[in-house]
């Protein structure tokens, strides 16, 4: 909203609605051996409980019922574990749970590795489903093809420094390939 912010810690970016689909799923997004249900239900659990602290357990089902439904989440029942899950529904249930919150913005970091095709194919029409619903998506990818099919404005890093910026009518693989290799070139030049 054109405000600085200052997050020294997660809970500061959740709080404000800035959520993170982290990397590897299985080891930062979620309790793979707990059920989806506890998986979405966990990280709201300031949202879903009354203020003593007691769990409102229509409040979970909703949220749950809810989250599963419009992410498709393909799975037999919500009480199985995560683990069960295939990768491209494992990475639906590490949005879901931040969905329930209503977050404002989502980063996906790297979200396509280690799901196949078709499940690629679909987390790229959730994302863009949350941005028509007004939810603003940073997508942070290796994949060139990727970042050139799905994103609006592409921001190019190199060795941690931000080395360009263009929009997605604008961006060529050559562009971003010399804007990602900048600093190397120079660190390059310099050690020869």
């Amino acid at each position: 909203d054109g405000k600085e912010l200052k997050i020294h810690k997660p809970m500061d970016a959740i709080s404000r609605g800035l959520v993170l689909v982290p990397e590897d799923r299985k080891h930062d997004g979620l309790c793979v051996k707990l059920s989806v249900r506890s998986n979405v239900e966990l990280p709201n659990l300031d949202i879903l409980s009354s203020k003593a602290g007691q769990v409102n357990v229509k409040k979970v089902s909703t949220a749950v019922t809810k989250a599963i439904r419009e992410l498709d989440i393909r799975l037999p029942a919500d009480t199985v574990d995560a683990a069960s899950l295939s990768g491209g529904n494992q990475q639906k249930v590490v949005v879901a749970k931040w969905l329930v919150r209503n977050s404002r913005m989502v980063m996906f970091d790297e979200p396509t590795r280690g799901i196949d095709v078709a499940a690629k194919v679909e987390i790229y029409h959730l994302m863009n489903r949350l941005k028509q619903q007004g939810i603003g998506v940073i997508c942070v990818s290796s994949e060139l093809q990727e970042i050139l099919g799905i994103a609006d404005r592409i921001i190019v890093m190199c060795d941690g420094r931000i080395t360009g910026e263009m929009a997605r009518a604008d961006a060529t693989q050559e562009k971003i390939m010399a804007l990602a290799t900048q600093f190397e070139k120079k660190i390059n030049a310099v050690s020869a």
